[in-house]
């Protein structure tokens, strides 16, 4: 059975403080009541949670929410299997790699049908032309977690040896100063993150997306735990109906998405950064407004499933559909 890290006590402290940054959280009377955990503290493309309170979504789907930060993907999903809130904005990978080792869990929508997995660089410097024009670069990437298995599923499907990169392990925290200092050429990491970053600094980013390489791992999305698909469908609907208008929202005015979660909480960079990162998710996701928004394939899971299988992630077989489900989707 999987248990909830050590941290969790602290984690939840610090994340009703975290709630409190949405103030009054939809108060319907009659609302079903759901608890969300995010993938991690406020980041730019949070800002349609904000939307959706702001804007009333929330009060007008009939749901009364309560958000709370996250400290990574792989937690909220362990975090959420064990029933201590209702529904989880997650990475869907990492989700999968959690149902697969028994956490009972159920991804409900997938607005990110690609990773925004990549290898960063400043133009200039470096030219990401393909594979073969990593070898000799020195690669700074982050050990275990997303950041490693997407690494070592590149490498699989492109039939890359370890030895030929060079790669250096860098702790989260330095890799942004190791690429723009020059101590490493590239930086292995979510795009749309770092591609942000290298503006900011003033520079042109080069970027090479592993999705366009072989690697079939899924973004970003919701899941619930299984008690709460059976006891809340209605709810879960509910919330996923009001987000999805929410993205519409910040998709069409991402200068003042950026400029609504700025207002109400700490979020690391500038207004031009805000933006920058959230249109490079934007980009790598499955517009709001699309009749199938959410919606799963049992083709993407399958492959998703079968390549987390080949890099030792997944070593119990399961049927695909029971990862995910497309039952609780917004029906307009």
């Amino acid at each position: 059975m999987t248990t909830i890290p050590a941290f969790r006590r602290r984690s939840l402290l610090l994340g009703a403080a975290g709630s409190l940054a949405l103030p009054s959280l939809v108060r319907a009377q009659g609302a079903e009541r759901i608890r969300i955990l995010l993938d991690w503290g406020w980041l730019p493309y949070h800002s349609a949670f904000f939307l959706a309170q702001e804007k009333g979504y929330f009060r007008d789907a009939g749901v009364e929410v309560e958000i709370e930060q996250g400290r990574g993907s792989n937690t909220t999903a362990i975090v959420v299997g064990q029933r201590s809130y209702d529904m989880g904005h997650l990475n869907i990978t990492n989700a999968a790699a959690a149902i697969a080792k028994g956490v009972p869990l159920k991804s409900v929508a997938v607005y990110q049908h690609r990773t925004s997995a990549s290898f960063v660089g400043i133009k200039g410097r470096v030219s990401l032309t393909g594979p073969d024009s990593l070898k000799g670069l020195k690669i700074g990437s982050t050990p275990g977690g997303s950041d490693g298995l997407s690494l070592s599923v590149f490498k699989r499907s492109n039939n890359i040896p370890d030895s030929a990169l060079n790669v250096i392990s860098l702790d989260a925290s330095s890799k942004t100063a190791a690429l723009l200092t020059g101590q490493v050429d590239v930086v292995s990491g979510d795009s749309h993150a770092y591609r942000a970053i290298v503006m900011g600094a003033g520079h042109e980013p080069e970027v090479l997306e592993l999705a366009r390489y072989g690697v079939p791992l899924l973004g970003f999305g919701f899941a619930a735990n299984e008690q709460a698909v059976k006891d809340k469908p209605e709810g879960i609907r509910r919330v996923l109906t009001a987000m999805r208008r929410a993205f519409a929202d910040a998709a069409n005015d991402t200068e003042a998405a950026c400029t609504l979660i700025r207002g109400k909480v700490q979020v690391a960079g500038n207004q031009a950064q805000c933006v920058n990162y959230t249109r490079g998710l934007q980009a790598l996701s499955q517009s709001p407004t699309d009749a199938g928004w959410g919606r799963q394939t049992e083709a993407e899971w399958k492959a998703l499933v079968d390549t987390l299988t080949a890099v030792g992630e997944i070593r119990q077989q399961r049927p695909v559909e029971s990862y995910f489900t497309n039952d609780l989707l917004p029906r307009a």
